[in-house]
């Protein structure tokens, strides 16, 4: 996990809880001040790097760009939507579409001068879910509180990190939260700000309709935009004069069709092909086109079509 984080001039970062009790580590207080270090480098490294190929999501990314410029009350004064969450299947392309928005938002003047957070909960992973009380004392940390002024109470570090998220955003310093892959509105909500001002990407798997945010469907990609992605990504790692899938349209089309449309499968494919520089499009359209195996071709070591599928599927209902 990684984040803000602080520069520090003439010592280390001071904050204080007052009208409280203080005991061992644990910090229990009503009145929270925060006083943020003088000068904080904009962590553009907490995100992950955007992907080379991606297409076909321009009206998401505008929309939910809307929702993260800087807020602004319309005519019924009502406040510019600061929370949005992204739903849809696994491996449909939502924590890419979450980085490529929170890239861009980035890149516009003023919007996060800040920096972002972000944080994968591993929501659908039996053994790396991170608890609510967890990805606090990580964020909590990336934005310069030490460790022995961080509570061990999920009330008490959510109060904490409310309070210094406002405070950055009361000193012009407004932060991104971009919390990825929430199975819960229970494990995603306490990492929400809640000042008005700072904004916050959520993504889940499922829709997150407790969370009162604005919510995004996201859809598979079409025939245009999964060759596209085919065609980008394999360019992308074999140089722009592998022309395979467009050389060979008919057996592109076929494996865009093949993957339904999801860029995971998508770029799996692409990345297939790319590790075998002499291997055509047909070989690899005639590989995936047997469906008992199909699922078990589109796999990498570091990634895989099924391992994502399994993820979901643990957590359905016997029924």
């Amino acid at each position: 996990m990684t984040g803000v984080g602080a520069a520090r001039e003439g010592g280390a970062t001071s904050n204080a809880i007052t009208g409280g009790i203080f005991f061992h580590a644990v910090i229990q207080g009503r009145d929270i001040t925060v006083q943020l270090p003088h000068a904080i480098d904009p962590a553009l490294a907490g995100l992950p790097k955007p992907a080379s190929a991606f297409t076909g999501r321009d009206r998401h990314v505008e929309r939910l760009l809307a929702d993260l410029a800087p807020a602004t009350a319309d005519a019924d004064g009502q406040s510019t939507v600061l929370v949005s969450a992204v739903s849809g299947l696994a491996g449909i392309g939502k924590t890419e579409l979450a980085v490529q928005t929170a890239a861009q938002a980035l890149r516009q003047p003023g919007w996060f001068p800040g920096g972002v957070l972000f944080v994968d909960l591993f929501g659908y992973h039996p053994e790396r879910s991170l608890s609510p009380e967890r990805a606090l004392e990580g964020l909590l940390r990336a934005l310069a509180v030490p460790g022995e002024h961080i509570p061990g109470g999920l009330e008490d570090r959510q109060r904490l990190y409310r309070s210094v998220l406002a405070a950055y955003a009361r000193e012009g310093r407004r932060i991104l939260v971009v919390v990825d892959n929430a199975s819960t509105t229970a494990q995603a909500a306490p990492l929400l700000p809640t000042d008005g001002t700072t904004a916050a990407l959520v993504t889940s798997r499922h829709t997150l309709d407790g969370l009162d945010a604005r919510l995004h469907d996201l859809d598979t990609l079409d025939t245009a935009a999964s060759l596209a992605v085919l065609d980008q990504a394999l360019r992308h790692a074999r140089g722009t004069d592998d022309t395979r899938f467009t050389d060979d349209t008919e057996a592109a089309t076929v494996i865009a069709r093949l993957c339904a449309g999801l860029p995971l499968a998508l770029r799996i494919a692409a990345a297939l092909l790319a590790a075998a520089p002499a291997r055509p499009a047909s070989h690899l359209a005639a590989a995936l086109r047997a469906e008992h195996t199909r699922l078990d071709k589109l796999a990498r070591p570091d990634r895989a079509v099924r391992a994502a599928f399994d993820l979901s599927y643990q957590h359905l209902a016997p029924g």
